[in-house]
């Protein structure tokens, strides 16, 4: 690789010059102008996920909107289900071609637009409006596909956002700024919805949280564009880069059959993981066994407000309490994964992690408005305050403060595992494979969490192979082997 014409410093914005770049020569620390431009990409996108994905939305969409909180659990894995088989045949693509194209930005302003857009006609999405459902499902789809694809760019771009030794902290903070965006927006959603301070009821709030989270992305994504160098090798294009993906060679014209060019244009990304895997297989098998637990966390996020919700009959007041209370923590997890990972490497912060988070998905199942731990404790009521008044309440809010540290602590350390054992020069490749991963079984999760809920008629029922898919991803992730020099020192 060539040595750029204006290498670049920290807080060096590369606006229209090509840049070209090893991984030794990128310099900045994690409070470096790269490190945060990188980091607040998070701060602006993220309150999406977690207000209307996980917290505020999901749950209005199931109560008010569905109408009811088991058919709305079963709809919120469909919605996931959907765009997780969209995502499987272009993350592998994006992937594909990511190392070998040009600048990310332009991509990147258009998917969060589009995004953005998303976000803005959730305030169509009311219960008064017979196209509500439909209208919801097609909004909510294509948002996760443009924000799932803005997330592979955006991690793409992490190894050139400061020095090597920097990059687990960058990616923590990153983190932990969106969850901290995410905390402020629930204070002030908890504070419009419980109470009469300004006259509106939780059909509104629900349906504000949507424009408010395309007005926060608008306005504070600006920082990503300055501070953050769009890093690319000199003289590409996607032109160029999905050109050379659509030709094929002799033996891949003989490999697609009957199969139409364009058609092996879809399949060819797949073909390649045979390849992979004898390349790297120590690299596939990790993603492999993330594909795994990170089908667990998708459903937990997407349906777990809708399922406290319906089991313990949450407002949309404590729901939002509940984000404030959850978002503190995780900001402070955002920065646990990254001592976790320098501390102890990437491979046994996972396995710690992944281990707490069983137990406490477990324990949480324990909870029902009647009883606590499977029946072993009675539930009773604690004061007569309007919010978290028994003691099922304050007791499965204890057991989330612990799991959102673990849970944002476990997506920090499995983006860094990556750039920890991956190579390098082909970071973007295999980070297009890690967004494939977290996409083509993301249908399994919450199809199971669909045909359970469904046959069982139980919410708490149908939560349970969620439990199974974290065990699997641990176990799995033992046979990965993580030295303790990262690839991109040695």
């Amino acid at each position: 690789m060539t040595t750029p014409s204006k290498p670049i410093e920290a807080g060096h914005a590369v606006a229209d010059e090509a840049v070209d770049i090893t991984i030794d020569e990128v310099t900045g620390g994690a409070l470096g102008k790269k490190g945060i431009g990188w980091a607040i990409f998070e701060w602006a996108r993220n309150p999406y996920y977690n207000l209307i994905v996980i917290a505020i939305f999901a749950p209005y969409f199931a109560t008010h909107v569905v109408g009811d909180p088991v058919k709305g659990q079963a709809l919120a894995g469909r919605v996931i289900f959907f765009a997780g088989l969209i995502m499987v045949v272009l993350a592998p693509i994006l992937g594909s071609v990511i190392d070998k194209a040009g600048r990310k930005k332009p991509f990147i302003v258009l998917v969060l637009g589009l995004l953005g857009l998303c976000a803005a006609g959730l305030w169509f999405v009311a219960p008064d409006n017979p196209a509500a459902i439909p209208l919801g499902v097609g909004l909510l789809v294509t948002a996760y596909c443009c924000y799932t694809v803005s997330e592979l760019l955006h991690n793409s771009m992490l190894p050139g956002a400061g020095a090597p030794k920097s990059v687990p902290m960058i990616s923590g903070l990153g983190l932990a700024l969106g969850n901290l965006a995410a905390l402020l927006l629930s204070v002030t959603i908890f504070v419009v919805a419980d109470g009469e301070l300004f006259g509106l009821d939780e059909v509104m709030v629900g349906r504000l949280v949507g424009p408010l989270c395309a007005v926060w992305l608008a306005l504070f994504i600006i920082p990503f564009f300055v501070f953050m160098p769009d890093v690319f090798r000199a003289g590409q294009t996607w032109k160029d880069a999905l050109s050379k993906l659509a030709r094929l060679t002799d033996q891949e014209r003989s490999a697609a059959g009957g199969i139409w060019p364009v058609g092996f244009l879809v399949t060819k990304p797949f073909l390649s993981i045979r390849k992979k895997v004898r390349e790297f297989p120590n690299v596939m098998m990790y993603l492999f066994a993330r594909m795994i637990w990170s089908d667990a966390l998708a459903v937990t996020f997407a349906i777990g407000s809708v399922y406290v919700s319906g089991v313990l009959g949450w407002s949309l007041a404590e729901l939002a309490l509940n984000s404030v209370i959850v978002g503190t923590f995780a900001v402070l997890g955002g920065f646990l994964g990254g001592v976790l990972d320098q501390r102890l490497g990437p491979k046994r912060a996972l396995t710690l992690e992944l281990s707490m988070m069983i137990v406490i998905f477990i324990g949480q199942l324990s909870i029902t408005s009647d009883s606590l731990f499977y029946g072993l404790i009675p539930n009773v009521n604690l004061h007569d305050g309007s919010v978290f008044n028994t003691l099922s309440d304050i007791v499965y809010i204890g057991l989330t403060m612990i799991g959102a540290l673990m849970i944002v602590a476990c997506i920090s350390s499995s983006r860094y595992m990556l750039v920890h054992i991956a190579p390098p020069k082909r970071i973007g490749e295999f980070f297009g494979f890690y967004a494939m991963v977290g996409s083509v079984t993301v249908w399994l999760g919450p199809g199971l969490v669909d045909i359970a809920t469904t046959l069982s008629g139980s919410q708490r029922i149908g939560m349970t192979p969620i439990a199974g898919l974290f065990l699997l991803g641990l176990i799995l992730l033992q046979f990965v082997k993580a030295d303790k020099t990262p690839a991109y020192a040695q």
